[in-house]
């Protein structure tokens, strides 16, 4: 890791009262800063689409543009391009599972250790580490290991 990585890590993505991401928004709104693309993985939720609809719409709010991965033709390239990274949160299995499918564990660590700002909330924070050995979600599907970002 090298001193320009910027990583956010947040418990969770609502707050009792209120909505999706409202209690964070200053934080995110002050680690984004100018960066106008984030790319998004909504690989944790089975409903892909629905949880993406909702941080486009929530990211537009705050002035963002927002891509998700699972609708990019290539998220290998799509991360390239992307000026930060948002791994949603959900099952840390599921989650895991489908980033060694792709082989996007790799292409995502590289784009972060080049200094692009990484927000990760709730699974998204759990594969922030160098495992998910310690996270306290149901194992509903079986990833080829337990290893993962090495962010922190």
């Amino acid at each position: 890791m090298n001193s320009s990585s910027w990583i956010l890590l947040i418990s969770n993505s609502t707050v009792h009262g209120q909505g999706y991401l409202d209690h964070v928004e200053h934080e995110i709104k002050t680690f984004l800063g100018p960066a106008k693309t984030v790319l998004f993985f909504p690989f944790a939720l089975f409903d892909r689409d629905d949880y993406a609809a909702k941080a486009k719409a929530r990211f537009a709010a705050m002035g963002y543009s927002l891509e998700s991965a699972h609708e990019a033709e290539d998220p290998k390239k799509a991360i390239d391009r992307a000026d930060a990274i948002f791994i949603g949160g959900g099952n840390t299995f599921r989650l895991l599972k489908a980033l060694q499918d792709l082989e996007l564990l790799e292409p995502i660590r590289r784009k972060v250790k080049k200094g692009a700002p990484y927000i990760g909330s709730s699974a998204g924070s759990n594969v922030a580490g160098p495992t998910i050995k310690t996270t306290k979600d149901m194992p509903i599907v079986q990833p080829r290991s337990f290893d993962s970002l090495r962010l922190v």
